[in-house]
């Protein structure tokens, strides 16, 4: 059989995706009823079959509310949401400090998450575990020493992966992943914020060998240590949000765009990142 390939975002998805951008930059604020089903179908050029799928979707987003003989009712979404509206919410905010804070608060949760898997992995994992994340490490210094941050992008996202499946927890796997997922959007949607340090090499062998002696305070430590590093840096790019930086960034990934390369802003790969598409 052939892999399913994803599907196609149809009328329904764009609608969706139309009224979550509105609902997070606050032209429909909480508290506030959706346009009745004719008007949105007139806006959209669609029908009202295809209006309810989306309203639909906005409810399992937890974005509204709907009770019968009441209409369809703007949700909180800062008290209702989930992680998966992290990387939209970061495009479609219109206060830019309020985008540097809420990166900010992810970070440290971010390690305290890693620094708990680390040392998970260091105490259940495999010969076989150990040998999966050793070649990914080679892979990823090999694509790091070429300056190919694409590369070692999305690498690092399969290490991690491995590095969760080393501990062998369906718990940690199940945190894992919308944590993951919200983080890959925002390095797709931000790619400056996308700093890789240039002690990585050094962490992964560090790391990897932790792992292997099944020493969970030196894993734990390797991690902490390589991230507090890490986050300095993020947290003085977000510092720019005062010159407009992040004003910037969030204009470009509106119009689907890469924001333009500001040398030495992060310690970057050798030779400047190639942006997606």
């Amino acid at each position: 059989m052939h892999p399913m390939s994803p599907r196609a975002p149809n009328i329904a998805d764009k609608i969706f995706d139309d009224l979550k951008h509105q609902i997070l930059a606050g032209a429909l604020p909480a508290g506030s009823r959706l346009p009745g089903e004719r008007d949105l179908a007139k806006r959209y050029n669609t029908n009202r079959n295809t209006l309810r799928e989306a309203v639909r979707m906005l409810e399992q987003s937890d974005l509204v509310t709907v009770r019968h003989g009441q209409g369809v009712t703007i949700a909180d979404f800062r008290h209702t949401g989930t992680l998966d509206l992290l990387a939209p919410f970061l495009q479609a905010a219109p206060d830019p400090t309020e985008v540097a804070n809420i990166v900010k608060d992810v970070l440290e949760p971010r390690t305290l998450f890693l620094e708990y898997a680390t040392a998970l992995a260091a105490r259940r994992a495999t010969d076989a575990d150990i040998q999966k994340i050793r070649d990914l490490t080679e892979l990823l210094i090999a694509a790091f020493e070429a300056g190919d941050p694409q590369v070692v992008a999305h690498g690092f996202q399969r290490w991690l992966d491995a590095l969760v499946d080393a501990g062998h927890s369906v718990a940690i796997r199940w945190i894992a992943n919308p944590f993951f997922k919200a983080t890959r959007e925002i390095f797709d949607r931000f790619p400056m914020l996308w700093v890789l340090e240039e002690t990585y090499p050094d962490h992964l062998r560090e790391l990897v060998d932790a792992l292997e002696a099944g020493d969970e305070k030196r894993a734990s430590l390797a991690t902490r240590t390589y991230y507090d590093r890490v986050d300095d840096k993020i947290r003085e790019l977000l510092g720019a949000a005062e010159s407009g930086l992040l004003e910037e960034l969030a204009g470009m990934a509106a119009l689907g765009g890469a924001p333009p390369e500001r040398p030495n802003a992060v310690d970057a790969p050798r030779t400047p990142p190639t942006h997606k598409a």
